[in-house]
């Protein structure tokens, strides 16, 4: 039987463009090269596409799938249109609490690392060496239409499930982390508002949305949970304001909230004695007065507000 015939009866078939597989497998021992091709799956499928379970070249340079890689881009030069690297794009929807996750990446560790060892689930990262209006690391979007009836929608989510463990000097556990570095001046245009910011808000939403609060920034506290700080600055470097309140033309009405009950409005008390810079104490025994905040006027000359032993 001719070679061609076994393809067939293989359930192969070429016409010397194409290749079909009807039925079956096809196995390859070795490479296979594409030139100026493609490959397309269609019809459904209830294992994998594509199927990889043997182990793969290690090295920045190696991957289960490559395209490009880590030090050598796919050079396009110029475009005109988007490019588009990876695309994911389901739709449907479930009748039980199963998941939708068009991109997974897990990693498991089998024993302990070496020091310095770090691992990353998915790693986003933009090089910029020229003018560009915007880049985003890792970008996360929602869009609600219609009236949907939503219990939570996160543009970004990060859960961190904590246990036994001891945290190196400078270890933190955190459920999302900012770094920001440099050592260069950054200038902006004139009349520009930007800033650097280790986390932004840019709250664009109408006073439409009436029937719940509106939050910039929240944090809660669960019913038997212990948080001891809801919001810490730790400055060993030059820190100018931990908590700056700016009216662009807007008014605030308040600096601070208070809602409900509430032990203290202000807690100066520190072991090393720095409490000092913002409360002094009074010399004036003879009255109910016992110290004053400090606090700078808008003449920028400094203020007092006198602290009693009693409601006054």
């Amino acid at each position: 039987m001719s070679w061609k015939g076994d393809l067939i009866k293989a359930g192969i078939h070429s016409d010397g463009s194409n290749i079909n597989i009807w039925r079956g497998d096809l196995t390859i021992y070795g490479s296979m090269i594409f030139t100026g091709g493609a490959i397309t799956f269609s019809g459904a499928n209830t294992g994998h596409h594509i199927d990889t379970t043997g182990l793969w070249g290690v090295g920045l340079t190696g991957g289960a799938i490559v395209v490009g890689d880590y030090s050598n881009p796919i050079a396009f030069g110029e475009v005109t249109e988007h490019v588009v690297g990876l695309c994911v794009n389901l739709s449907g929807y479930t009748d039980d609490a199963s998941n939708f996750i068009p991109i997974h990446g897990k990693f498991t560790t089998t024993d302990d690392c070496a020091a310095n060892a770090v691992a990353q689930a998915i790693y986003g990262r933009v090089d910029i060496a020229h003018d560009i209006n915007g880049s985003y690391g890792v970008r996360g979007a929602i869009t609600i239409t219609g009236s949907p009836s939503v219990n939570q929608a996160y543009g970004m989510f990060a859960t961190l499930s904590t246990a036994a463990c001891e945290l190196a000097e400078t270890g933190h556990l955190v459920g999302v982390a900012v770094e920001v570095t440099g050592s260069a001046d950054i200038t902006r245009v004139a009349g520009s508002w930007g800033k650097v910011c280790g986390s932004r808000v840019s709250w664009q939403a109408t006073d439409a949305i009436a029937s719940v609060p509106t939050v910039g920034s929240d944090v809660g506290v669960g019913t038997l949970a212990t948080l001891d700080t809801g919001f810490n600055v730790s400055a060993v470097g030059a820190l100018t304001s931990s908590f700056r309140s700016q009216n662009l033309g807007s008014t605030p009405t308040n600096v601070i909230k208070v809602d409900g009950d509430h032990t203290y409005f202000a807690n100066f008390t520190d072991t090393d004695g720095s409490e000092d810079t913002a409360y002094e104490a009074d010399a004036a025994a003879a009255t109910t007065i016992v110290g004053k905040l400090m606090l700078l006027t808008s003449a920028g000359a400094k203020g007092y507000i006198n602290v009693y032993t009693t409601p006054n």
